[in-house]
């Protein structure tokens, strides 16, 4: 899928995402999104108008809780979220291209992986390459799953959050 050798499981890949550092401040690092649940998805078809230089392609934000689970088990054996990590993020891709696709959302919307690798789409006719795609791909887990290609990813925040009483146990 990609050509490029950054995708979202190389260390160095959050240093390509604006905003990365604040997931990293509450991580440590940048998650892996299992189990991440999409709490919202909006679209904007953004906002094209040549007379006032103006050229805002689809955008697409998503805000998801991201948490990560310890090794740690509560007295029925299951394993608990470190509420310290317990996080609502909300991330937003710019200039979705229309190949978009996403299938299945509905009341429980939780992935297994955020992947994001970055894939060339050619060059200018000077010969330099042209900015690359971000390929992303929202894993299925339960409910939703999507894929699409855009120019580019953000973290618009991360705020750290307490686990609600049915979200904090995973068997």
């Amino acid at each position: 899928m990609s050509d490029q050798p950054f995708t979202s499981q190389d260390p160095a890949f959050s240093s390509l995402i604006k905003g990365s550092k604040k997931l990293i401040e509450v991580f440590g690092y940048w998650p892996s999104f299992h189990d991440a649940e999409i709490m919202d998805i909006h679209f904007s078809r953004g906002e094209v108008d040549p007379e006032r230089d103006r050229y805002i392609f689809p955008i697409l934000t998503v805000k998801l809780l991201v948490s990560e689970l310890t090794r740690e088990k509560d007295a029925k054996g299951f394993l608990f979220l470190l509420p310290r990590l317990h996080t609502l993020t909300t991330l937003r891709f710019h200039d979705v291209n229309e190949d978009f696709t996403m299938d299945g959302f509905n009341h429980v919307n939780q992935i297994t992986e955020l992947f994001i690798a970055q894939q060339a789409r050619g060059t200018f006719t000077n010969g330099e390459p042209l900015p690359p795609y971000y390929v992303v791909e929202l894993k299925r887990g339960f409910g939703v799953s999507a894929s699409f290609r855009c120019m580019g990813v953000e973290v618009l925040d991360a705020v750290p959050t307490l686990p609600s009483a049915n979200r904090d146990a995973c068997p």
